[in-house]
């Protein structure tokens, strides 16, 4: 047995925080499975940095680096079926951080996202896209990490509004492009920050 979930999302909405509070929560859960994969934003985003230098991988080059990730689950996938394992706590729960939707938003849909998605869907692959509403976009978005990160996000916008409206417009741009995911999606709204409460929501959805 094996099933996992991949969390979505724009900065600051709590991937991270969720992506953490899952295995923490996950792990003390009863009968559950005892192997965990996590795989976070930094090896399956497209934005990397290498030897010190920020580089955006083409869209080839990040299909490539998110099958070799799928690989490595097919390969525990089909071990597990060859031993006949049936217990849930034999086993493997996967979490993944912005993944599938993070390529479909950054190139036009191809074949070969789609086969991706059919072989993350052969193994039980949920996602969860964490969004924020209006009203917390500016808090949340924009000051909650500090002066340095608040010129980052500003560099390329004439003001907070106009920032946040961009904001808003990518998290729209996310919601359609879960819609034409083959992956089935719950969407969560952060506002409260609540991120044991948002894992145990997901826990339950999987259960």
């Amino acid at each position: 047995m094996i099933r996992g979930v991949i969390i979505e999302g724009l900065s600051t909405t709590g991937k991270s925080s969720v992506f953490s509070a899952l295995k923490r929560l996950h792990s003390q859960t009863h009968n559950s499975e005892k192997t965990i994969i996590a795989i976070s934003e930094h090896y399956s985003q497209i934005l990397h940095s290498y030897q010190g230098v920020l580089r955006a991988m083409d869209k080839d080059e990040h299909i490539q680096l998110l099958n070799r990730h799928v690989d490595y689950f097919d390969q525990q996938y089909n071990w597990i079926d060859s031993l006949g394992h049936t217990k849930p706590s034999n086993g493997v729960f996967y979490l993944l951080e912005r993944f599938h939707i993070n390529h479909r938003a950054a190139f036009i849909t191809s074949a070969e996202i789609e086969m991706l998605e059919n072989r993350l869907l052969r193994l039980n692959s949920h996602c969860v896209l964490l969004t924020l509403s209006e009203d917390a976009v500016k808090p949340r978005y924009i000051e909650s990490r500090g002066d340095a990160w608040k010129s980052y996000v500003m560099k390329n916008h004439s003001s907070e509004t106009e920032a946040c409206q961009k904001f808003l417009e990518d998290q729209e741009k996310l919601r359609m492009h879960a819609k034409q995911s083959q992956i089935p999606t719950l969407e969560i709204n952060t506002d409260e920050a609540d991120w044991d409460c948002y894992a145990k929501q997901i826990l339950i959805g999987l259960s």
